[in-house]
């Protein structure tokens, strides 16, 4: 392990002799004075990569130039690092990472980067030796794989866009702290997980106060499961669970493909096991054309043939089965010029690309190991995040289809989509919640 170590000094700090003989630095503790033109609220944004479909953005303000390390406390993400001579190392962010003041991360390091343009730019000095100077400015710090692999977070446009569009979202909150409908505030707390941010007490709270009416049906708790399990609370007391719906004798947990497929995620999301006979089911309800249908007799569309697909991988079917390549090829079909997708290629009352749908198949690509940005999903030389991108408004809020206005429902999916993050965003057991008379009281939020 010290040797390792001793080779990743030697490197880094081989990087960092470069990169101080050719970069203007602020050196820790002290703060460069800027012009007085730079002396405005200045809006910079801090991108965290933890792991795969684990990513998450948080926007700072500065008027001085500031170092990387800074922007990590103006995040106000918990962090630390250490001085070994040649500069200040990363060693944890979020409890990621050794904190213990040793550093020790064997064979996994946090790697810096800031968004260059159109790109991720390695930087070779340490966190406390940068300077961030212009508005806009993107900084990431990303976890990296084992054996010193370097991974890049994902592209920065999409994440940015995604952290706006949470600014609008949050401003549609209601008096009783929800978003509207049951499913409605599921759906905010689901792209709140996303970005691994705390909601309000009173959201959470709304939340699992109507949580029996949502969960009236195997598809409805399957959402429940999904918004509750990002964050740290409870089981409403005496709510049906996914698995509660479910049938051994069919191996249904409801009879359509779609919300059979959310209880299945919702499972799963639960930290419990798919039941073999439910992925038998939905594998059998796939249509000759490689997709899925809502309701049976429905006909197929993206965004049940997007749940299934996600449920089949959260269930631990092969990227190579049959059932997961056909369903891609219908996704492929289905796809439109403008990069974007429809609900259904073959309505008949239209088959415009929308918001909703393209932030359903993009989670899809996610999780069956696609690029939404590259191969088959690049055609007439765009794709589906450059459409979801498109649809967002100056406000942060997303169009459903173009031409239209802020859809709260297309700007709730298109979040998730943004930050990469697949279904079920993450798994958690969670406890019943005490008994509650009328209300659940609102929790402490964690930070």
């Amino acid at each position: 392990m010290k040797s390792k170590w001793l080779l990743l000094s030697i490197a880094l700090g081989m990087l960092l002799s470069v990169g101080l003989l050719t970069t203007l630095t602020v050196h820790a503790g002290v703060t460069a004075h800027a012009p007085e033109a730079q002396l405005a609220h200045n809006t910079a944004y801090v991108v965290v990569r933890f792991g795969d479909h684990d990513t998450l953005v948080r926007p700072i303000t500065f008027t001085e130039p500031i170092s990387a390390y800074h922007a990590l406390e103006l995040s106000g993400l918990n962090f630390s690092t250490a001085d070994h001579g040649w500069g200040q190392f990363l060693c944890s962010i979020e409890e990621v990472g050794d904190g213990s003041g040793t550093c020790d991360n064997g064979d996994r390091y946090w790697a810096t980067y800031h968004w260059d343009a159109d790109a991720w730019a390695g930087r070779m000095v340490g966190i406390a030796d940068t300077m961030i100077t212009q508005t806009g400015h993107i900084e990431s710090f990303s976890w990296s794989d084992p054996d010193w692999s370097a991974v890049e977070p994902p592209p920065a446009p999409a994440l940015v866009a995604a952290q706006h569009g949470l600014g609008w979202l949050l401003d549609q909150q209601q008096a009783d702290g929800g978003y509207g409908t049951p499913g409605n505030t599921a759906e905010v707390l689901i792209a709140l997980g996303a970005n691994r941010q705390t909601p309000a007490p009173d959201t959470l709270a709304t939340m699992l106060n109507n949580g029996q009416t949502l969960a009236a049906t195997a598809g409805g708790a399957g959402k429940l499961a999904l918004a509750l399990t990002p964050h740290d609370t409870c089981w409403p007391f005496a709510v049906r669970q996914p698995i509660d719906h479910y049938d051994p004798a069919t191996g249904t947990f409801e009879s359509g493909a779609a919300p059979h497929a959310l209880a299945m995620l919702g499972t799963a999301a639960l930290g419990q096991s798919i039941p073999p006979t439910a992925t038998t089911y939905l594998l059998a309800q796939q249509q000759p054309d490689g997709g899925w249908e809502w309701g049976i007799g429905w006909d197929t569309d993206t965004n049940s043939t997007s749940l299934a697909l996600q449920a089949l991988i959260a269930a631990g079917e092969p990227l190579t089965s049959t059932a997961i390549i056909s369903g891609l090829h219908y996704l492929e079909q289905a796809q439109n010029t403008d990069g974007g997708f429809p609900y259904s290629p073959t309505s008949p009352w239209g088959t415009e690309s929308d918001t909703n749908s393209t932030s359903y198949v993009v989670q899809a690509l996610l999780a069956t190991g696609q690029d939404p940005l590259t191969g088959t999903w690049a055609i007439s030389g765009t794709q589906p995040i450059a459409f979801l991108l498109g649809a967002q408004l100056p406000d942060g809020s997303f169009k459903w289809q173009p031409g239209l206005g802020a859809n709260q429902g297309a700007t709730q999916q298109a979040i998730t989509a943004l930050l990469y993050r697949p279904f079920p965003v993450r798994a958690a057991t969670l406890a019943p919640c005490a008994p509650a008379a009328t209300i659940y009281l609102p929790l402490v939020q964690r930070d």
